[in-house]
């Protein structure tokens, strides 16, 4: 049974990704996208529609979906502010989970960090871990956390931080790749094709965090599954 999917933030470091896997899909019939930019991306199933988000309830008619997949996400530096940072990162996740909770969408994925906790002193990581727990409080059937470490890919913005914490990383990772060490960084790619995997061959309710290690594994299901279809 084909299914309709739609994508936030297809134009971040995770988003690219998630649309290229979810084009890749034959399990996809329609991969709606909502966007503040056009696409370069052109496809026969690929349905996209230019926003501002803060007018993004106008699009609930768009959530008649089944799967709902949340890439949104700033900077400190791109917002200019916390409050600014605290709108995309919190405020937008949040009102997509509910635009979702009324449209009926049976799975909503989302991307998140590993270090989220609602408690934290430190801003990022606290405005992550709340907007979890919005989510939570939403009681959507399916609702699938991924909390990724550091992220490898092609950003359009350079993070100096990141970057350099990759680097130590590609030291260190022979040493602990055996280990379930859920701060190893993880290529863009493979959280987006567990976030397909997921909503296709994981549970059909529940609540689920991701970390690397289930990030490895649901990735390597969807590739196997798309290599098979091929």
């Amino acid at each position: 049974m084909t299914r309709k999917a739609l994508l936030l933030g297809a134009t971040g470091l995770v988003g690219r990704d998630c649309l290229e896997s979810l084009l890749a899909c034959d399990d996809y019939e329609q991969v709606t996208v909502l966007t503040r930019r056009p696409l370069s991306v052109e496809h026969p199933k690929l349905d996209v529609h230019l926003v501002e988000f803060d007018n993004i309830e106008a699009c609930q008619d768009r959530f008649q979906v089944d799967d709902v997949f949340c890439c949104l996400g700033t900077t400190m530096k791109k917002a200019g502010s916390r409050q600014a940072f605290r709108h995309v990162d919190h405020d937008l996740v949040v009102l997509a989970g509910n635009m979702a909770r009324r449209a009926g969408v049976q799975r909503f994925l989302v991307v998140s960090a590993v270090n989220s906790n609602a408690r934290s002193p430190f801003f990022y990581s606290r405005v992550k871990g709340q907007m979890e727990r919005a989510l939570m409080k939403l009681d959507l059937p399916l609702l699938a956390i991924v909390q990724p470490s550091l992220l490898r890919g092609e950003r359009e913005d350079k993070r100096p931080a990141e970057d350099w914490g990759n680097i130590f990383n590609r030291v260190i990772e022979p040493l602990t790749r055996w280990t379930d060490a859920h701060w190893l960084p993880v290529d863009s790619r493979k959280v987006a094709d567990a976030m397909v995997g997921m909503a296709l061959m994981g549970p059909d309710t529940g609540l689920y965090r991701l970390r690397y290690r289930d990030i490895l594994v649901f990735a390597g299901k969807f590739h196997e599954k798309v290599t098979k279809a091929a």
